[in-house]
């Protein structure tokens, strides 16, 4: 077990919506820690809650959304009991986000150099010049060859790939603690792709800053990650390291993931699917969220909700089928589920 501060921790943290079909639990008691210098990577399909989790922790969540429940400490903060103006110090500062569509993130009336430089403006105690000089730094950083022209240019004359890059320097223009990175490599070719991940990798190497990626490609995971949550339907369903994630996958959503993901050293006529869809976030099934796609299902999941599971391994699961080679309950049982499997 690491014996290093943990940078973030996240405690059944809730996020609902309030609907004309009634209360959406998108997140609903999700809890996690990122260590200084590591990276989580986040998973699931869309839908799950990666989105509104990480949303949560910026504090970004608006109406009809609020979070109604748990904490999110940042350095011994509770961010979720301090004042707005508080909040806005941290935000773009010490925790910065790369989000998921850098033509909509970014504002289309103002040049990308005003954009750099008003962030660095607002959280450091520079002048006019000073924040120009460092926006254009940002940008050969982050690998754009003519940073003086992209420092005038506007967010619709750049490509896909470049307004990514110019995301991802206002992010890190003030060096944050912590990076989120909400599906930050959508819609790029696998070239821009690489780059976009070696980029992140080199902030952390260089500022040891913690990073909290979002995806649902496992390939992603696989090259950033060194601990892994699993997202399903607003619960984290698996935790693990990035390697005993891929050896050995503990909870059938897991499984059914990695069975879906084409293997280089693999020849398949056909990839395995999951069954169904991600049941609404308004309407939950009894029980384990997943037993009406889960091909592992027994009598007792349909009735009583696994709770997450700490096993010898060190991995978490909520599921029924590891209740045996529990070290301890991460969450208290719920709806008289003290039973064991097939009891």
């Amino acid at each position: 077990m690491s014996t290093r501060q943990a940078l973030l921790e996240v405690r059944d943290l809730k996020t609902y919506f309030k609907t004309e079909a009634g209360v959406t639990r998108s997140v609903d008691g999700v809890s996690f820690k990122i260590e200084r210098g590591e990276v989580l990577g986040v998973v699931g399909e869309s839908g799950c809650g990666k989105s509104v989790t990480s949303y949560s922790v910026m504090g970004l969540v608006e109406p009809p959304g609020k979070i109604v429940g748990g904490e999110v400490i940042f350095e011994g903060t509770d961010l979720t009991k301090i004042s707005e103006s508080e909040l806005k110090k941290l935000q773009g500062n010490a925790i910065s986000m790369i989000f998921q569509e850098p033509l909509t993130s970014l504002n289309p009336l103002l040049t990308v150099g005003f954009q750099i430089s008003e962030n660095i403006m607002l959280h450091q105690s520079v002048n006019k010049k000073t924040a120009k000089q460092r926006s254009i730094e940002m940008l050969k950083k982050v690998g754009i060859s003519r940073p003086e022209e992209v420092f005038r240019s506007f967010p619709h004359e750049l490509s896909g790939g470049m307004r990514q890059r110019v995301m991802i320097a206002i992010a890190l223009s003030c060096n944050p603690k912590l990076l989120i990175a909400d599906e930050p490599t959508t819609a790029l070719d696998v070239t821009i792709q690489a780059q976009i991940l070696r980029l992140m990798q080199q902030l952390r190497d260089e500022t040891n800053a913690s990073i909290m990626i979002i995806t649902h490609d496992l390939g992603v995971i696989a090259e950033m990650a060194d601990r892994v949550i699993v997202m399903y339907a607003g619960q984290v369903v698996e935790e693990a390291g990035v390697y005993e994630l891929f050896r050995d996958p503990k909870h059938p959503y897991t499984l059914g993931l990695m069975n879906s993901t084409p293997r280089l050293e693999e020849t398949r006529t056909e990839l395995d699917s999951i069954p169904g869809t991600v049941p609404a976030p308004s309407s939950m099934p009894d029980g384990c969220r997943f037993h009406p796609r889960c091909k592992f299902a027994m009598k007792q999941c349909v009735s009583d909700a696994p709770p997450l599971l700490e096993l010898k391994s060190g991995s978490k699961a909520r599921c029924w089928l590891h209740v045996e080679e529990e070290v301890s309950l991460v969450e208290d049982r719920k709806q008289g589920t003290s039973t064991a499997v097939g009891g």
